[in-house]
């Protein structure tokens, strides 16, 4: 198995905290021939239809280097993960999400004070709630799938992320947990189950403090399915583009404008950032619509990239969904369906993300070489070399 460098266990555990390292996600790209043929083939497949379905777009100049960029990035996250070969390699990311839990209870303390327990959600001065909520759901899997990790790290690891889990008030976020420990555990990964176990747990603190005189507002939205949060609105958004560009789409990142629901606020920074002060520069208005979703993996996809687009990443998804299969490693499995179910209600696994998407994809190519459809690379990084096996920290 490929040794890997102790300086990349503390670059993993860095990523959650300052999300544009995964920009080294490139570097990826140069393990492409470690693949085995049939899956090279594919994965050339969707980046051509990804290119193809650019022309198609309202402003082709602009939509094929985004596409080209995009499916680039999408691929060499995949080499990362064929390049570390083994799940283990991801426990030092729940270093980092510790530091994450930490900032958001932190800011959310300094900027709503007791209102926290009365109505509002979490707020982190760069993670959206939604993001939050997820990062809670991968920590618990991270702590609960990667033994190696130190224990006091594991059990702090998911304490903290119960919390956020809990007053995030992402209902998505609970369903990629349940769905996801739920698949790690038909696997093989039955230690999956206290996943389970604490997700329920959620669930009982939830609906008492739901029955109990004193209100807490992300617990009701997280009990409250009747409530789509406006999703239905920018769901009709995102069908109203594909009908509009029907074998394109609008293009990568073009979507925004026809998403009216969420467009028409105009340009602004997360909750905890505008609630530290922090307004929407003038320079960054023009964009304001390139980080708008459609809340929904497939509706998001015909919206953007019509129906040539589609097909692309209905090719990648999958041959990822088949190597996650034969692999049969319980934490890709639990990462894997678990994103996929979120996809539902929300975009998991675009990119770029706040790290997120990123460990997604990075877990789809581990996949590849666990099920034999890639070789792990005979030699690391340059570099030294410590010890065979990724230093947990």
């Amino acid at each position: 198995m490929l040794p890997v460098p102790r300086w990349l266990a503390y670059y993993l555990a860095l990523v959650p905290v300052f999300p544009p390292l995964y920009l080294a996600g490139f570097y990826g790209l140069r393990f492409f021939r470690n693949l085995k043929p049939a899956v090279r083939n594919a994965l050339i497949l969707f980046v051509g239809l990804e290119l193809l379905a650019a022309l198609f777009t309202p402003r082709p100049l602009l939509s094929l280097p985004l596409a080209l960029l995009r499916a680039l990035f999408v691929l060499g996250l995949i080499g990362v993960g064929v390049w570390l070969g083994r799940t283990e390699r991801l426990g030092p990311l729940l270093y980092g999400y510790l530091a994450v839990y930490l900032v958001a209870l932190f800011t959310s303390g300094i900027t709503l004070g007791e209102r926290l327990f009365q109505w509002a959600r979490l707020v982190h001065p760069y993670y959206t709630t939604v993001s939050l909520g997820l990062s809670a759901a991968l920590g618990l899997l991270l702590a609960v799938g990667v033994p190696s990790l130190p224990r006091w790290v594991r059990i702090l690891g998911g304490l903290l992320a119960l919390v956020v889990l809990l007053f995030a008030g992402s209902r998505g976020a609970l369903l990629a947990l349940f769905v996801g420990a739920m698949a790690a555990a038909s696997l093989g990964g039955a230690r999956f189950l206290r996943a389970l176990g604490v997700g329920g747990v959620a669930l009982g603190i939830a609906l008492l403090l739901a029955e109990s005189e004193r209100k807490v507002g992300a617990i009701t939205r997280l009990l409250n399915l009747k409530n789509l949060s406006g999703r239905d609105k920018v769901w009709e958004g995102a069908v109203e583009a594909f009908r509009s560009h029907p074998l394109g789409g609008s293009g990568p990142y073009q979507l925004g404008p026809y998403l009216d629901h969420l467009y028409r606020a105009g340009c602004h920074l997360w909750v905890g950032a505008e609630r530290l002060g922090f307004k929407c520069p003038t320079w960054l208005e023009p964009f304001a619509g390139a980080w708008l979703i459609a809340h929904n993996v497939l509706l998001h996809a015909l919206g953007e990239t019509g129906v040539i687009g589609t097909l692309g990443w209905a090719v990648l998804y999958l041959l990822s969904g088949y190597a996650v299969l034969r692999a049969r490693e319980p934490l890709v499995a639990a990462i894997f369906f678990g994103f996929m179910a979120m996809g539902l209600v929300d975009n998991p696994t675009l990119v770029p993300s706040l790290s997120l998407a990123e460990v997604f994809w990075v877990a789809v190519g581990i996949a590849l070489v666990r099920s034999g459809l890639a070789v792990a690379p005979e030699e690391g990084v340059p570099g030294q070399v410590d010890e065979p096996g990724l230093d947990p920290l």
